[in-house]
């Protein structure tokens, strides 16, 4: 049971950052993430696990006490909404050492198309440009369930980059959309982040597929790369398909 609970955060968010039935995933992880790292500590991963969803409006997370020194980990929740673990260093600014993943060349994002998600359909899609770099599309029917695309936040609305890599990791829909041609309904249960140090882009690339999937379950992996083509963060997330598939 969690113990000497403090209000860490209290946000409040419109409704233009609806995802799917609720304020998008991705920005609660990190307002999650926020939540555990009120000292500046760095965040180095974030396992976040959603319950219900959450309304836009007053946003309040609840923290718990640190434990550990030089790397450490924080609980955090939203009510009974939703709950994460955080990972934090306060000494995580050394420089990067090999090996380093990098990004396979691609062309530039302004030479590549613009792909809008309807707002309609998905609000938080109005906070994004997207520019796919193949030619894989959400329910296009497709023969490989993923997508590789140049992202980016319009604007930062006062993001970190940590927090903004974690908001667009979650940013596109499931991988398996690629190859339906019908939505159904595929929200996360678990998302977990690992953020590797990175200099903020004004572009990002983000290669998202899925790995696996049953009936009722499918896993989703995410790499985000820097417009040089450094890897900033990897992402995994456990997704429940609340419909039958075609």
């Amino acid at each position: 049971m969690l113990t000497h609970s403090q209000m860490a955060l209290a946000v409040d968010v419109d409704p233009t950052w609806i995802g799917f039935g609720g304020v998008h995933g991705g920005l609660l992880t990190a307002l999650l993430m926020r939540g555990a790292t009120p000292d500046g500590s760095t965040p180095l991963a974030v396992t976040a696990h959603m319950y219900r969803p959450v309304a836009p409006g007053r946003i309040e997370v609840e923290a718990g006490p640190r434990n550990g020194r030089r790397t450490g980990s924080v609980q955090t929740w939203i009510g009974d909404r939703a709950t994460a673990l955080v990972r934090v260093a306060t000494d995580a600014d050394g420089p990067r050492r090999e090996p380093i993943r990098r990004a396979a060349p691609a062309p530039a994002p302004l030479d590549c198309p613009r792909f809008d998600l309807p707002p309609e359909f998905v609000p938080f899609a109005q906070h994004l440009e997207i520019r796919p770099i193949d030619d894989a599309r959400p329910l296009a029917g497709g023969t490989e369930p993923g997508y590789d695309v140049w992202i980016r936040l319009i604007e930062q609305h006062g993001l970190t980059p940590a927090e903004q890599a974690v908001v667009l990791l979650d940013a596109l829909p499931p991988g398996l959309f690629a190859v339906r041609t019908t939505p159904v309904l595929i929200p996360t249960a678990e998302f977990t982040v690992h953020l590797a140090p990175f200099a903020a882009s004004p572009w990002y690339r983000l290669r998202h597929r899925t790995t696996w999937a049953t009936d009722d379950l499918c896993v989703d992996e995410t790499e985000l790369f820097t417009d040089s083509g450094e890897l900033a963060a990897q992402a995994r997330q456990l997704r429940r398909i609340t419909q039958p598939r075609d």
